[in-house]
């Protein structure tokens, strides 16, 4: 809604479909799961049309007519040597979570790119999870592209 506004936007390992009856559901479980936060404090309660406005998915004409430059991330679930040092109770959670994520970021890419979107890197590794260790090593590799799209 504010192309001007925002030049760049990226997405690691996010629920890009939140207004689907299914992922509203699998956010409250990841928000509960993540300290207890109630999901109806973000776009309000389930109904409320602020899900579809805030729906990337939904939004994706709009979106790719922007040009913003996007970065999505997201893995299937499954450790890799990134998980070496993690916590073993969070294991499930983290590989759980992100296993339901990639089915919304793989549709978000579908659309966005019928939609004539052109500017985004996708990332879909062959295993990952729901953890820092993976945010922060896209971090890194999404840095340059950041840099050079706000400063071009």
């Amino acid at each position: 809604y504010h192309p001007g506004q925002f030049s760049y936007a990226a997405s690691l390992s996010g629920f890009l479909n939140p207004s689907t009856t299914f992922m509203k559901q699998a956010i409250r479980v990841a928000m509960l799961d993540a300290g207890g936060y109630n999901v109806d404090n973000m776009w309000g309660p389930p109904w409320d049309p602020a899900w579809k406005r805030n729906d990337p998915v939904e939004q994706v004409a709009r979106i790719a007519a922007n040009g913003t430059r996007l970065w999505i991330y997201c893995a299937p679930g499954g450790a890799t040597p990134l998980d070496e040092n993690a916590d073993p109770n969070q294991a499930f959670n983290a590989t759980s979570l992100e296993s339901l994520a990639i089915g919304s970021n793989k549709r978000f890419q579908e659309k966005y790119a019928q939609a004539g979107g052109r500017n985004a890197t996708f990332q879909f590794p062959s295993a990952g999870n729901h953890s820092w260790a993976y945010w922060g090593a896209q971090l890194q590799a999404l840095k340059p592209d950041l840099i050079a799209t706000v400063n071009g």
